[in-house]
């Protein structure tokens, strides 16, 4: 039963991030939806020790927070924030629950790129603040040979360190982190996709360069 659950668990979180890559709304709040109830579930079944079913909530939550850009608000961040605390007394300091954190945390910073300060002030009460995401560089690095360990994946991982590094000026070192993004397989949608968005900011990041040396 146990291993039943969190399986399902695992799938409704692949398919949260299929649907949000193919723009089907309805279909991640459905999915979403019947992952609560797994969770639920989960969470009753091993109610001795649930970490587990916990630490599957969080990749849920994570997965709903980053197919609905809109949803990164103060309420997803607080039900995240609170579900992580909860986690860790069972957990402790778990990779996987410390990456989740650092990777909305940073997406957040990031989000604020080029932003004016309107924006940037809106997007802080809209999202919240946070500890996290000071230094988004020396807070992926960390990961960095642990990708799959913590659930994500190469493209992805690389994608947002790279970003990170574009954040602080540093294109020279933004290029490298694109160039090694590029290089993870294709294997489905979701790495498809990312390796898309990866493209595109490669071309955003060496027009820029090339413009500014002209």
């Amino acid at each position: 039963k146990k291993l039943t659950i969190l399986a399902k668990l695992q799938a409704t979180v692949e398919l949260i991030k299929y649907y949000g890559i193919v723009y089907n709304c309805p279909k991640v709040k459905y999915t979403f939806a019947q992952g609560l109830y797994y969770a639920h579930s989960c969470q009753k079944l091993l109610k001795d020790n649930p970490g587990e079913c916990l630490k599957k909530k969080i990749q849920l939550l994570e997965s709903f927070i980053f197919s609905h850009k809109i949803e990164a608000n103060r309420i997803m961040r607080y039900w995240l924030k609170k579900t992580i605390k909860e986690a860790e007394k069972y957990l402790g300091e778990d990779k996987t629950i410390k990456f989740i954190d650092t990777r909305i945390a940073c997406e957040i910073k990031l989000m604020q790129e080029n932003k004016n300060i309107l924006l940037k002030t809106a997007l802080k009460l809209y999202t919240g603040s946070t500890k996290k995401g000071q230094d988004c560089v020396a807070e992926l690095k960390p990961f960095e040979h642990h990708i799959r360990e913590v659930g994500s994946f190469h493209a992805e991982y690389y994608y947002l360190l790279a970003r990170a590094y574009a954040h602080q000026g540093n294109n020279e070192e933004t290029l490298k982190y694109l160039h090694t993004a590029r290089r993870g397989a294709v294997l489905d949608s979701k790495t498809r996709y990312v390796n898309k968005k990866v493209q595109e900011y490669y071309e955003k990041i060496y027009i820029r360069m090339y413009t500014k040396n002209k």
